[in-house]
């Protein structure tokens, strides 16, 4: 089996909701529901046996899952089939490979939770829909009655493990796929966001999401180490920090600050002659951050002792809204670190293993407690808290700038540096590196704060489409082009200007001119037109051949027709010369009975040029033939960087026909998201 199986012994018998993977439930719950009022073949065949092997081959594929839930009798039989058949066990692993690839999985995930109340509050949530009443107009500054729609949404009546079973699946199939995850809440003080990331753990049941992802991905990974096939080995390791006042401080190490730091992948030392080469994961971390390993049987023991020792170090204080308030944004990391098993073997075996050889790729998952939002200058008791107040709003802004930036698609320059939070979880709080899991708490008595949250959710829930990022991007790739074609239409100007002042014959170009055929008279013109049998050799050819005068061609035809009596003289015959006929005459036949062939006399193509007038004259239109024509062409960098105008103007209209359909699509997304129905 792939690893795809292992999902159904991490999510466990709570996760009613999941379609698939999950533990088989007890024979005897089987047997003592709906069974025990059965036919006594319906409990032959729940016991498993021929019966049930039979039945197993004949499902489709797609539901075996389904099967392997039903008890352990049919999980025994299904496994049975599965060592033996191996045209059904290739099936169903292209099957769980198809569910791990498929799209269904939202880049960033969001719900919204609402903390118990006594009264009604000033929110109705129904599914996935969040409707804020209409009693409180005042407060919601005429948002009341407006209606919000998320990935889910829980009232106050909701358990922790029905928050979690809605988060698990997609959280097992990211760890699978070796994703990065970021689970983080987000909500007004006092509004249970710690209590639903981290919980009571000492109750039974009151486990936050934090402690049951850390349970179902403990047990995931030992079922991987424990498997003699697997290619890699996991190993665990722990880091928990908090952002005080925007300075970084280790909560495992006695707060001890931590500046941040680039790091990159190093491919290949430097020499002496050549600068070492790196990869192109860049990204944010703390220096000298204390990094715990971890043991996987005891993973959850360790890490939950670890989140009680770090909480213990975190900075709270006493608020309006909550006495217990977190002052700080709270980051703790799982870094779970692949590595290749032959590497493992030959660093038992031989000593040490080459660091070449070891091949090892980090996935981490991200769980953050961000600090209660609040209105500072308003709840602040001291003046320390005021100053706590103010950063922590600092942070909370510039990630509601940069969630804003990429969901509404504009601007180019993305504000992480501004706030130590954002520049720390660049790569994961966006999902543009990770998948992002958010769960936004309201506090119903409070309609202003409530509607403010429910706000930054719902612009946070527009990141779930990759065209949040992607418009930026685009429309950046439009204001280059346009500054491109800026720059280059200035030069092109310059350059005009100084070829019109130093060019002969007082001859002007622009941008009609170069793309237009310009011309002049050939000295030996004149030869050209003596046996021409449509145009003449008029004053005007004279006049134009002495001064070379440049013409723009405005036609060309081989089949001219004779100038009318009205017309002004431009070198054409009223009367065209009678020529060779070119259809064969009456009765000339030869004497076999074949007509005799006739030479077709054909005259040359006729050229129509045009000179501007000048100091207010009209223009000179005249006829040329072909030959008597001489072609000017315009310097070699005008016409080059006329060229480079034309392509990066092609570029540029491509670019804005994508960025126009890129942002039809994301409206029909909102329209789509926002007018999500009930069913």
């Amino acid at each position: 089996m792939v690893e795809v199986d292992a999902i159904g012994v991490c999510f466990g018998a709570e996760s009613s909701s999941v379609n698939y993977f999950i533990d088989a439930p007890d024979d005897s719950d089987t047997e003592t529901g709906d069974c025990s009022a059965s036919s006594a073949s319906y409990l032959v065949l729940c016991r498993g046996g021929p019966l049930a092997s039979v039945v197993c081959r004949l499902l489709p594929i797609a539901s075996l899952p389904a099967f392997r839930r039903v008890s352990k009798s049919w999980h025994g039989t299904l496994c049975r089939i599965l060592q033996t058949d191996m045209e059904i066990c290739r099936a169903l692993d292209a099957y769980y490979e198809s569910v791990l690839s498929g799209s269904f999985d939202k880049r960033v995930w969001v719900a919204v939770r609402a903390r118990p109340q006594k009264d009604v509050g000033c929110v109705e949530i129904k599914r996935n829909r969040v409707t804020l009443s209409r009693e409180d107009e005042s407060s919601c500054k005429g948002q009341a009655g407006a209606t919000f729609f998320f990935n889910a949404a829980f009232d106050g009546s909701a358990s922790q493990s029905q928050v979690w079973s809605c988060i698990a699946p997609s959280l097992a199939r990211c760890m699978i796929r070796r994703e990065h995850a970021c689970l983080l809440a987000y909500g007004q003080t006092g509004s249970g966001k710690t209590h639903t990331m981290f919980g009571n753990p000492d109750v039974a049941g009151g486990e936050g999401i934090a402690f049951r992802a850390i349970d179902m991905i403990g047990r995931y990974l030992l079922q991987q180490q424990n498997k003699q096939d697997a290619m890699f080995v996991p190993r665990v390791e722990f880091s928990f920090l908090e952002v005080y006042n925007e300075k970084v401080n280790d909560l495992l190490n006695d707060q001890a600050p931590c500046p941040l730091c680039y790091q990159r992948t190093v491919l290949s030392p430097g020499t002496k002659y050549s600068p070492p080469k790196y990869a192109n994961d860049e990204r944010i971390v703390p220096q000298g951050l204390v990094r715990r390993s971890c043991k996987l049987e005891t993973m959850s023991q360790q890490i939950a002792s670890w989140l009680s020792e770090g909480a213990a170090s975190r900075i709270t204080g006493r608020t309006v809204f909550n006495p217990h308030s977190s002052r700080s944004h709270a980051v703790a990391t799982i870094h779970i670190l692949w590595t290749r098993k032959a590497a493992v073997e030959g660093s038992d075996e031989d000593g040490a293993a080459s660091k070449e050889s070891e091949k090892t790729s980090e996935v981490r998952l991200y769980l953050v407690d961000l600090a209660g939002s609040e209105r500072a200058g308003q709840y602040a008791l001291s003046q320390d808290q005021l100053k706590e107040g103010i950063n922590i709003n600092k942070s909370l802004s510039t990630l509601g700038r940069v969630v804003g930036a990429l969901a509404k698609g504009k601007g180019d320059c993305i504000p992480y540096r501004e706030s130590t939070l954002t520049w720390l979880l660049s790569d994961a709080i966006t999902g543009v590196s990770a998948r992002a899991f958010m769960i936004a708490a309201v506090q119903p008595a409070h309609p202003a704060e409530t509607l403010s949250t429910l706000q930054y959710a719902q612009a946070y829930s527009n990141l779930q489409s990759d065209l949040s990022w992607r418009i930026p991007a685009t429309l950046s790739q439009v204001r280059n082009l346009q500054h491109r074609l800026t720059s280059q239409r200035e030069d092109f100007k310059r350059l005009l200007c100084s070829y019109s002042v130093s060019s002969r014959n007082g001859h002007i170009w622009n941008y009609l001119t170069l793309n237009e055929r310009l011309v002049k008279t050939h000295r030996s013109a004149q030869e050209l037109f003596r046996d021409h049998g449509m145009l003449v050799w008029t004053d005007a050819h004279d006049t134009k051949l002495a001064i070379q005068d440049i013409g723009i061609v405005r036609e060309t035809s081989a089949a001219l027709e004779p100038r009318g009596s009205s017309d002004a003289p431009d070198g054409r015959r009223r009367n065209f010369q009678q020529q060779a006929s070119t259809d064969p005459p009456a009765g000339n036949e030869a004497q076999d009975g074949s007509e005799e062939p006739v030479e077709r006399v054909e005259q040359p193509t006729s050229v129509k040029v045009e000179y501007p007038g000048k100091n207010g004259r009209p223009s000179t239109v005249l006829w040329y033939p072909e030959g008597a024509l001489v072609d000017i062409r315009p310097p070699h960098c005008l016409r080059e960087l006329s060229r480079q105008c034309e392509q990066t103007e092609r570029a540029l209209n491509e670019k804005q026909d994508v960025l126009k359909d890129l942002k039809q699509q994301f409206a029909q997304q909102q329209q789509q998201w926002m007018g999500t129905s009930e069913d």
